[in-house]
């Protein structure tokens, strides 16, 4: 094989079975005289491979852990291996017997170490603080001291010159033979001396500068300067690692070797690359590599084989790369088998073989063990190291992240409050304590339970041959029944061209093996809080979030939503919202109509329930809406952003999550905030979408509102009326006022709002106002009577005596909620349970409306109780010791406010008995349906919203408990993205300690009136997009954007002037972009004929997107190099293109051409991925005609709908991004159609075009008009593949484009090298 013929050998992760187990590797080496492949992690381990075929990991051989810290250089010897960690240097033979260690303090650890290339037996090493030593390797006597440079980085021990690096930058070379002293000195960088190499007498160094501004943050010098080393003084001509424009590699040398008349210079990314050292290293060599690392990792080792036929790249993610020239490659110049064993040093006997059997003398430590004889056998012996983990018994525990959260050092001492959660000087490991272990100091996070012991990664499962299975087949929508409130909704059609099967074949989105649903308890055994109760948190591999296996969290037909992204508390709301089926059906009618508001929140409900019931169980996200929401002036002040919520939230919240959560929460408590969120949606929700008065039934008008344009409906399905009277005891005025009300706060059980209501008057004494409250009902039917009608007595102005009086406030429900009723509950502090602990008095926090400006604190004695206690509670229980009330029946009583008991709440002997059979035979059956309605009527639970408060896990989050609408015996939980079935037993007992219930909500079993009402509103507005934003499209912004180009052509601003020769001048701007104009910059809008199309379901498309980053990702860099991702970096759609892809004379032309205007600032552009500059997003600014991202959204709606198939390279990205789900029966991604099962790369799509066309795309910028036409082709040429061929014939043509890949390593002729 040529000098070109650089290919991938194989991957190797450096731990048994779990690639995210693996320790980042920062040293790597190969012996001389055998075929073995030393490795050291940050673990302090050493492992030893060998090689094996082509694409298979590599043989492990030996694995001993010879340090406690990192262990930094590796160099083999005859038998032996020299290993420099940070606290010990020793030499190790290749059997694993330690010849000697030196140690040094860990305040002065060891930083450089260099065997003499000349005669390999002695080693300089030196420690941090300059002490330097020259060691003996064959006895570890120390031959030598000498005083050096302090934090010598590295070290280079030949021609009878000691060459160090430091960490200032500084280049100093010593002579061994007179006591190491300096001969001469340079500075080469001004950061620290990354490596150093050496031919003949020259020396190559790279090494770091300071960062711009002279800032502390070293930057990589992209120059590898030249010395000789017997004169420092005059540096040769450097090596120039600068990239050209158009080149894809940043110049980052960090490691540097000489190996057969060539340097290699590899860099942080892992790519390498030769230079020619007769030419000094100005020439470049015929050799590189590219190892494809992770998005987040960098190159931390290197290493060029003796022979010259491989070369091995190790990254912080615990992988090796091993690269190879050769089918067959050599390590060692020899080419000897490998042997582990140890040499015999001195046999006794002079002739070879040395003797064996019963002959060798047992206590000769001489002779080696392998003179012993063995018995031949097939089987592999006990001591090779397989694949599988041995149980070696309990580990150390690891302490709870809740302890270290709440951590604060003093004088280097950490102090945390004590959970409690255990016994003192005892660890309680339990029934789980392995699996914690198999996943490190990640076992609190294991979902083992969850996922039945698979992977969490698509990765790993395609890895291990794990079966995947397709999403649930069901696609109606929830409630609907096929024409029920909403009247819509069809599965998908089948699948209509050749590509369908092998996209569903070759997909890698599929989900694991189907498990049954099983129904789980509410309760973990000991009062712990259950698996599927718990936070779930996403995991991300090298892959990032799309690698992970959602469907895993999943066994029903019911999507949950994603909780990795900001405000994602809100989920427990939206799926109560979403299973709500009146307001599903009136926001789903609402968004398909013409609603010009770019945010508002009814339209991006209606677009997330639309995708929430066809997403077929598959998990979606909320990221369009709660981006919506956190630019609502309105939500920041209400304090409903989390980002917010730290330094606004209200005072009663702050404290009670500071109590409630355990030790040192102090975060705000999500309780409250989502009753807040709750009666904002709603009153939001009501205000924008309103419907026609002439379209509305007869008996629905009120007498007042009938000649009023339009009417609000969603008030009727949530909510009910409510009087409220304000009377003075002094002067009697009585003021009455109506209004409407979306959910009723509920009283605390022990009566403390009433209390301190009545104290606050002055008027009743202490004793008997106590006796008042104790006198009431303390059980749920008695909160919620009390609730709907209670009387407060505040101090307040009376406009009559022209003073403050003591007002006495009665609010009272006037009818009964027509369609659901929602109870908010009072976050508690855990010490106010009905129980009491001892009789002795406690101090709690009453808060019975999150919105109440007269939230009071007072002092609650802890009475006994009326109600009993559920087995798991404790002394530091739930304070809602009750069962919640499954079904029960509210009377109303007609009348003002003087009624004394206006409100009836009783419970239901016989749930099965309907409403109207229980009111006709109390009544005698005179009173009609109509009258029944309005005085009261059955309710029943249907949704119920939990705080989840575990200490041990994390922050408070919420979860959902909803009922199934296909089987109303049944419940479900949605915990973000996990969904399983429950019991109703688990739903209703309020006895657990980490939960508190939020929201409740209840349904009217009589709804007909109100189905009526929406029925007649989806029938006069269904849920159907209409085509004219694909035949007419039109924008809001289209306005703004003329006016301004208007402006550009009277005077160009500053950003056209510097741009001209990108967009031309002002005037061909206006022409190409005219506002009468159809075409929006390059689309040409469809047709009627292919409107039809789109409605029959018979068209096709070819999409792309380019996004770019609105926030970096999130991660932590620790002091070993690794890094831990916590959020992936946020994306945002910035421009769309759509080519049509059925033939014709438009057959490729767009027909979308959008460009999403931006507000929110940006991060990173990505200009040379992505074709998008500053000012292309920003409305005024433009030179384009920019849509909003409703806008935009609703197109892709359309065609979704339509069941349009797609056609693109990476769809799954693509569509996650933009908050869409689409079936995986109409996706034909190329990037799955052309990935071979028995390769892990994905083949680029510049690449794919070039192989099928011998032409080059994406030369300079991306742009998705070509890439969605490169795309098309591309799949074109699969279709001629496939079409009428055996169904093994694509596999002829993987094999045929990975040869050619290989063979070019992956670079187009185009490219420079």
């Amino acid at each position: 094989m040529d000098d070109y013929g650089w290919i991938e050998y194989t991957q190797n992760w450096d731990a048994v079975d779990d690639e995210s187990a693996a320790w980042p590797i920062f040293a790597v080496a190969a012996s001389t005289t055998s075929e073995l492949i030393y490795t050291g992690d940050s673990s302090g381990r050493l492992t030893t491979f060998t090689m094996n075929d082509p694409g298979a990991p590599l043989d492990r051989q030996t694995s001993i852990l010879c340090a406690q810290t990192s262990i930094r250089r590796v160099c083999p010897l005859q038998a032996e291996v020299f290993v420099q960690s940070d606290d010990a240097v020793q030499v190790i033979t290749n059997g694993g017997r330690k010849v000697f260690a030196r140690t040094t303090s860990p305040n002065d650890g060891f930083t450089a170490a260099a065997v003499s290339q000349d005669s390999k037996t002695e080693a300089f090493v030196c420690t941090s603080a300059g002490a330097g030593s020259l060691l003996d390797l064959a006895t570890g006597r120390l031959v030598k001291r000498a005083s050096v440079e302090m934090s010598s980085g590295v070290a280079l021990l030949a021609r009878e010159r000691l060459v160090l690096g430091s960490a200032d930058g500084m280049l100093a070379v010593r002579d061994p033979r007179a006591a190491f002293n300096l001969v001469q000195a340079a500075t080469a960088f001004s950061g620290p001396v990354a490596d150093l190499a050496m031919h003949e007498w020259n020396i190559f160094a790279c090494g770091a500068q300071s960062g711009p501004d002279a800032s502390y943050q070293p930057v990589a010098d992209t120059t590898v300067k030249v010395y000789d080393v017997r004169n420092l003084s005059q540096p040769l001509a450097p090596i120039e690692l600068g990239a050209e424009e158009d080149e894809e590699i940043v110049a980052a040398p960090s490691r540097l070797q000489v190996c057969g008349g060539e340097l290699w210079i590899c860099h942080d990314s892992g790519y390498a690359e030769t230079r020619t050292l007769a030419s000094g290293g100005q020439e470049m060599g015929h050799s590189y590599i590219e190892p494809a690392l992770d998005e987040y990792s960098f190159m931390s080792a290197f290493c060029i084989t003796p022979s010259g036929q491989a070369a091995l790249v190790a990254d912080t993610a615990g992988i090796l790369h091993v690269w190879s020239s050769s089918e067959e490659p050599q390590l060692s110049k020899d080419g000897g088998v490998a042997d582990i064993l140890e040499r015999v040093d001195d046999l006794h006997s002079s002739e070879w073989p040395p003797p064996r059997g019963h002959d060798v003398p047992i206590d000769d430590e001489s002779i080696s063990l392998s003179c012993v004889e063995m018995p031949a056998i097939r089987e592999p012996l006990l001591s090779r190291m397989s694949t599988e983990r041995w149980d070696v018994g309990r580990p150390v525990s690891f302490v709870d992240p809740g302890i270290l959260g709440s951590l604060k050092m003093m004088d280097a001492v950490g102090y945390a409050p004590n959970p409690r959660t255990g016994r003192r000087n005892q660890q309680h490991f339990g029934r789980g304590w392995r699996q914690r272990w198999k996943g490190g100091a990640a076992g609190m996070d294991d979902d083992g339970e969850l996922t039945h012991g698979r992977s969490k990664f698509l990765s790993q499962q395609r890895r291990w041959g794990q079966s995947v299975n397709p999403s649930p087949a069901s696609t109606s929508v929830p409630g609907d029944g096929g024409g029920g409130v909403l009247g819509y909704g069809s599965a998908p059609s089948s699948t209509r061209d050749s590509g369908a099967y092998a996209a569903s074949a070759r997909s890698a989105m599929g989900s694991p093996a189907t498990k049954p649903a099983t129904v789980v308890a509410g309760s973990a055994p000991g009062g712990k809080v259950p698996k599927h109760m718990q936070q779930m948190r996403i995991a991300y591999s090298r892959f990032g979030v799309e690698d992970f296996d959602f469907s895993l969290y999943n066994s029903t037909r019911w999507s949950g939503l994603e909780g990795n992204i900001s405000n994602a508390y809100a989920n427990a709301l939206l799926q109560l919202l979403f299973f709500s089926a009146e307001f599903r059906a009136l926001m789903l009618s609402h968004c398909a109509g013409n609603c010009p508001e770019p945010s508002c929140l009814s339209c991006q409900l209606g677009l997330l329930f639309r995708m929430l019931a066809s997403a077929d169980g598959a998990s979606c996200h909320a990221t369009l809406l709660l981006r919506v929401l956190s630019e609502r002036p309105e939500a920041a002040a209400l304090a409903l952003l989390e980002e917010l919520n730290g330094s606004t939230a209200a005072g009663a919240a702050a404290t009670v999550a500071a109590v409630g959560a355990g030790a040192g929460s102090g975060g705000p408590s999500y309780a409250l905030l989502a009753q807040r969120l709750m009666r904002f949606f709603l009153e939001q929700t009501n205000n924008e979408s309103q419907w026609p008065t002439s379209e509305l039934p007869l008996y629905y008008l009120k007498p007042d509102t009938g000649d009023a344009p339009k009417q609000r409906i969603v008030e009727h399905v949530f909510g009910f009326p409510q009087q409220t009277r304000t009377t003075c005891p002094v002067c009697k005025t009585a003021n009455d006022r109506e209004s409407h009300v979306f959910s009723v706060d509920l009283e605390p059980p022990q009566g403390a709002a009433g209390l301190a209501s009545v104290l606050a008057g002055g008027l009743v004494s202490v004793k008997r106002a106590e006796s008042q409250r104790n006198s009431r009902k303390a059980d749920m039917l008695g909160l919620i009577e009390r609730s709907l009608a209670r009387l407060e007595t505040t101090r307040a102005w009376c406009a009559c005596c022209k003073k403050f009086q003591l007002l006495q406030t009665e609010k009272r429900i006037t009818r009964a909620p027509v369609g659901y009723l929602a109870l908010n509950f009072p976050s508690l502090a855990p010490s106010q349970t009905l129980s009491g602990v001892g009789g002795s008095a406690a101090t709690g926090v009453s808060s019975t409306s999150a919105a109440a400006a007269d939230s009071t604190s007072a002092a609650v004695s802890g009475g006994a109780s009326s109600t009993q206690a559920g087995s798991g509670a404790n002394e530091d229980g739930s304070s809602w010791q009750m069962t919640l009330p499954t079904v029960f029946e509210l009377n109303v009583e007609a009348g003002d406010c003087t009624v004394d008991h206006p409100v009836r709440v009783r419970a239901v002997e016989h749930p099965d008995t309907s409403a109207a059979d229980t009111a006709a035979a109390d009544d005698g059956g005179s009173q009609p349906p109509s009258v029944l309605g309005d005085a009261g009527g059955r309710f029943e639970l249907v949704a119920l919203v939990s705080s989840i408060r575990d200490v041990r896990r994390g922050p408070e989050h919420l979860i959902v408990h909803v009922r199934d609408p296909e089987n109303p015996a049944a419940w479900l939980l949605f915990n973000d993205f996990l969904v399983q079935p429950v019991t109703e037993d688990s739903v209703v007992g309020l006895y657990d300690w980490w939960r508190e219930p939020s929201i409740a909500i209840y349904a009217n079993t009589q709804r007909q009136q109100l189905a009526e009402v929406v029925d007649a509103v989806c029938r006069h507005h269904p849920y159907k997009i209409s085509p004219k934003i694909l035949t007419t499209p039109k924008s809001i912004l289209d306005s703004q954007q003329l006016q301004h180009q208007q402006q550009l052509r009277q005077q160009p601003t500053y950003f056209q002037r510097s741009h001209a020769g990108r967009l031309g001048s002002p005037s061909s701007l206006q022409n190409t972009n005219n506002g009468n104009s159809r075409m929006r910059n390059r689309a040409v809008p469809l047709s009627k004929a292919e409107a039809g199309l789109l409605e029959r379901g018979e068209f096709k498309c070819a999409l792309d997107a380019e996004f770019v980053v609105l926030e970096e990702a999130k991660m932590e860099v620790f002091s070993d190099g690794t890094r831990s991702l916590h959020r992936p970096p946020m994306h945002a759609l910035a421009r769309l293109s759509a080519v049509r892809a059925n033939g014709g004379d438009l057959h490729g032309v767009p027909f979308i051409d959008d460009y999403v205007a931006i507000s929110r600032p940006i991060a990173d552009l990505a200009t040379l991925y992505s074709g998008i500059h500053a000012g292309d997003l920003t409305v005024g600014i433009s030179p384009y005609r920019l849509s909003t991202m409703k806008e935009v959204y609703k197109k892709l709606r359309l065609l979704v709908d339509s069941n349009c198939v797609f056609i693109g390279h990476g769809l799954k990205h693509d569509f996650r991004v933009c908050n869409i789900s689409v079936p995986i029966a109409l996706q034909r991604d190329t990037m799955l159609l052309f990935q071979s099962p028995s390769h892990i790369r994905p083949i680029s799509l510049r690449f794919l075009y070039w192989y099928f066309y011998r032409k080059s795309i994406q030369t300079r910028e991306h742009s998705s008009v070509e890439d969605a036409q490169a795309t098309l082709k591309v799949y074109e040429s699969y279709c001629k593949c496939v079409d009428g061929k055996p169904d093994d014939a694509i596999e002829s043509v993987l094999d045929a484009i990975y040869t050619v890949g290989a063979n070019m390593s992956w670079k187009l002729p185009d490219q420079k090298i």
